[in-house]
């Protein structure tokens, strides 16, 4: 399943950069949407990359999972994020593996930050799959809802951290 999302901002791309190299980011970004276990092992950053490993934990609403599902999906997921950007010649690129551990469903792709207007444009390009027979795609499909909702909930989060930042 594919997916593709693209979030405004109201900042240039080098704010963004700055924002994605700061290491308290993550963690405060998070937190703040509800993880209840948050653990970084891994975070550089750099002028022209930035290499984060993080896992987080999350509560699963399982009211909003069909009843086939709710044993492959769970009351609580812990989601393991590889992220690697890099920046050069203008250009902000990153690839992305999102591992819902223990769930048969896997997530990758790209994502790339463009000037727009003022601001900043942001898109993911992902790939959602599971290889269950039979019930693949329907668990693929509700895996790509959660993203989409979490990536929507990270867009909200930044936009707030940087209106934030601007003040402070």
């Amino acid at each position: 399943m594919r997916l593709t999302v693209h979030q405004e901002f109201p900042a240039p791309p080098d704010v963004l950069w700055s924002v994605f190299s700061d290491r308290e980011y993550p963690g405060a970004k998070y937190r703040a949407l509800g993880a209840t276990r948050f653990e970084m092992p891994r975070f550089t950053a750099t002028d022209d990359e930035i290499c984060v490993d993080l896992s987080r934990t999350i509560p699963v609403d399982l009211a909003k999972i069909p009843g086939f599902a709710r044993k492959l999906v769970g009351d609580e997921q812990t989601m393991r994020h590889e992220t690697r950007w890099r920046r050069s010649a203008g250009a902000i690129t990153a690839t992305l593996v999102i591992t819902p551990v223990g769930r048969p469903v896997k997530i990758g792709g790209t994502a790339s930050v463009s000037a727009e207007g003022d601001g900043a444009r942001l898109t993911f390009e992902l790939e959602v799959t599971s290889d269950v027979p039979l019930i693949g795609g329907k668990i693929a499909q509700i895996f790509a809802d959660q993203v989409q909702a979490a990536l929507a909930a990270d867009h909200a989060f930044t936009r707030r951290y940087l209106a934030e930042k601007r003040a402070g």
